[in-house]
């Protein structure tokens, strides 16, 4: 895999959308236009899927244009109504909220495009109405953290939860992973949760105001890495990081290096770069009328210490 997120990539999703122009076809065919409808830009690990599809425009010799809905679902739908009309043969959408897609699939069912969701896995039936989703089991990533979390308490302990973006399917799916694995243990308690809209400074912020508060606690669950990074840097300020463990979700390099320092005890890899990349596979192949399954599973995999090195090297980090 390549070194995600060069320099050129980095400055090209500075902008509000772009196109991606990759080597035609064999002399004579017309070249696959695939639009993808991010659900924002502006959001690190986002950034690493979006070049997963980047990449896959180039490899895979389709015309690509990428558009940003900013995080809002009215210029998400905009967006796909303007690919719509710049014709595009398959469209790929991270949806910025799963629950309102109604609209989108109608234009896109109106005009006879294929959609493949990546990401963000709508419900039923609107999943059904999809050429293929592609992303990962959000359950699965929580079961994963906790399980693991819960072996290296020994079964017994306080534990907190920073929550992401309440309502988003990966908040939901990791929390109660989180919360089937603990139930099975009598000895261990959820003493706090809260939410960090997965950002670093709000996960650093909840876990001063815990620390504050004199929360007794033995280990953090944090739906993404961002938070995670946050309480690692609270807990270290306080002399607390050497015996709170910490967990995320994502395994992006700033957390890995981390990890590295010996300063993250858990994470659960999601592949950023495989879910963008075969998304857009999944959208050529649409576009050519093959048949695809309901769901492409990216799996999750646990990552600790002791495997640390191998994740960073899919990053390019030595």
């Amino acid at each position: 895999m390549r070194r995600i997120l060069s320099v050129v990539i980095v400055a090209l999703f500075l902008v509000t959308a772009f196109s991606a122009w990759a080597g035609g076809g064999g002399e004579g065919e017309e070249q696959l236009h695939i639009g993808v409808a991010a659900s924002m830009f502006d959001d690190k690990w986002m950034s690493y899927m979006n070049e997963g599809m980047s990449i896959a425009g180039e490899k895979l010799g389709v015309r690509l244009t990428m558009v940003d809905g900013r995080n809002d679902p009215s210029v998400q739908q905009s967006q796909v109504e303007t690919l719509i009309t710049q014709g595009v043969d398959a469209i790929v959408i991270v949806p910025v909220v799963v629950s309102v897609l109604d609209p989108v699939l109608a234009a896109t069912e109106a005009a006879e495009i294929p959609v493949v969701a990546a990401n963000r896995i709508p419900p039923e039936p609107n999943l059904s109405r999809l050429a293929t989703y592609v992303g990962s089991d959000e359950y699965v990533a929580g079961t994963m953290q906790a399980e693991k979390i819960a072996d290296l308490l020994g079964g017994k302990g306080n534990v907190v939860i920073l929550h992401g973006e309440l309502g988003h399917p990966a908040e939901i799916g990791r929390t109660q992973g989180n919360k089937d694995v603990l139930a099975k243990y009598s000895d261990i308690k959820i003493v706090r949760e809260d939410t960090g809209t997965w950002q670093r400074a709000l996960g650093l912020q909840i876990m001063e105001n815990w620390i504050q508060a004199n929360v007794q606690m033995d280990a953090v669950f944090a739906n993404n890495d961002e938070m995670a990074i946050g309480a690692a840097m609270a807990l270290e300020q306080v002399g607390m990081l050497d015996r709170v463990l910490v967990a995320g979700v994502d395994a992006t390099p700033d957390a890995l290096m981390l990890m590295k320092e010996g300063k993250l005890d858990v994470t659960v890899f999601q592949d950023a770069y495989t879910q963008g990349y075969e998304a857009v596979a999944a959208a050529i192949e649409a576009a050519k009328g093959e048949d695809l399954p309901k769901i492409t599973d990216i799996p999750y995999k646990v990552v600790t210490p002791e495997n640390v090195d191998e994740y960073l090297a899919l990053w390019g980090i030595e």
